[in-house]
């Protein structure tokens, strides 16, 4: 079978966001392999020189060669499976450490987004609710950029987002982002004339995911900060939850995260120095044991 064919085969077998991710890795792949070249014909050599020649070679994140890395290996290991080919070439690759944990620079700050918000406030309402739900919930931009009126519970000030793999979950939000999404969809309605279903868009149809990204860059822009993507405000809220000594399970089920190994390796210190910090604040003061008269003061 061709690559091509095996390739179509492949993306047909998943769901639509997913299928987009593991195209955009494949599309690459053919472009450099070509699309008509026999599977069987394929060797680990091949592979090694496309990784080398096209992937290494970028100035890629850690992060997409890792997704680079993955999804080929997975393409391989599928057609394995169905009896494509006897071996995947691909057992060759080796993938790239990512981070164990996102710095803080990947977050936005406080004062950042304060002035991001002051920026948009007046002007672009839209926006601005946006925005402002990002930092709120956490949430990733495919959940907002989703989000549709029915998905939103005004009096438990709750909504359901759509993430990646469809998978669907509630996340909270403030009265001030709710009052904010209000006046979005009022204007929305009065200037625009439109009553589409979707929250933040401006014609009635579904946002791209990507122009959730560019709305906070060119707001960032405009107020003046270092341009973030819309993930910054996913990492503030990553650091919120640590900082606050939540419990990893609870900010895990927070940040939609399948595993909450994932939250750990991405937000909770593991270092000694913060370990000491929570320990100081919880130190013995018999004083504060009991109401009892007998406990001993010193001092």
């Amino acid at each position: 079978m061709l690559l091509k064919k095996a390739v179509e085969l492949f993306l047909g077998e998943h769901i639509a966001t997913t299928r987009k991710t593991y195209a955009a890795s494949l599309t690459i792949l053919q472009g450099y392999i070509g699309p008509a070249r026999p599977l069987a014909d394929i060797q680990p050599a091949h592979l090694i020189e496309f990784f080398q020649k096209v992937i290494y070679s970028q100035d890629y994140a850690p992060a997409t060669i890792q997704k680079h890395t993955k999804t080929i290996k997975t393409f391989f290991n599928w057609c394995v499976r169905i009896d494509l080919i006897a071996k995947s070439p691909a057992a060759a690759i080796r993938g790239r450490k990512l981070p164990s944990a996102i710095t803080r620079e990947k977050a936005m700050t406080d004062a950042e987004l304060s002035a991001i918000l002051e920026a948009v406030r007046w002007d672009k309402p839209r926006d601005f609710a946006l925005i402002l739900f990002l930092a709120d919930t956490g949430c990733r931009r495919g959940g907002v950029a989703g989000l549709q009126i029915k998905d939103i519970d005004w009096g438990k000030l709750r909504a359901t987002v759509t993430e990646k793999g469809e998978k669907s979950r509630p996340v909270a939000f403030s009265p001030l982002c709710a009052l904010a999404i209000q006046r979005w969809l009022a204007i929305r309605q009065s200037h625009y004339k439109i009553k589409g279903v979707h929250v933040f868009s401006t014609d009635g149809s579904p946002m791209k995911a990507e122009n959730v990204s560019l709305i906070i860059r060119r707001a960032a822009q405009a107020a003046g900060v270092r341009v973030l993507s819309s993930h910054s405000l996913r990492h503030r809220k990553g650091h919120q939850l640590a900082d606050a000594r939540i419990a990893p399970s609870i900010a895990a089920t927070l940040l939609g995260h399948s595993d909450v190994t994932i939250t750990l390796k991405h937000y909770y210190p593991a270092d000694y120095e913060s370990a000491e910090a929570a320990a100081r604040e919880l130190m013995t003061d018999p004083a504060k044991l009991a109401d009892d008269p007998k406990i001993i003061k010193f001092g």
